[in-house]
């Protein structure tokens, strides 16, 4: 593999780590998509469902599934830094052995 394709297989788990927090922030992660609504999770209000008898346990599962997802974002982001932590240590003792390796000039 050479040095280009590690360096850029990098850029590109970097790039998918910041649109997991661009996506959790409430921002768009990409082209394809214009808006993602606000950050989570929201902390929905029982308000926001009207006069249901039941708004207040429905905010509370919603603001449940949002944290759910919000830590699964948040241990995705954590993978992908350990990815490019490694890549990049990869990339470091390439060049380090390139280095040994390369013979000094005598003069």
């Amino acid at each position: 593999m050479s040095r280009k394709a590690l360096e850029q297989l990098q850029e590109s788990v970097h790039g998918r780590s910041t649109d997991l927090v661009k996506l959790k922030d409430g921002k768009p992660a990409g082209k394809a998509a214009p808006e993602f609504g606000p950050a989570f999770p929201a902390k929905q209000k029982a308000k926001i469902f009207g006069d249901l008898a039941d708004s207040g346990a429905l905010a509370t599962a919603v603001d449940g599934v949002e944290k759910k997802a919000g830590d699964q974002l948040d241990d995705a982001k954590e993978r992908l830094d350990d990815v490019e932590r490694a890549l990049d240590q990869v990339r470091r003792n390439l060049r380090d052995a390139d280095t040994a390796s390369t013979p000094k000039d005598p003069s």
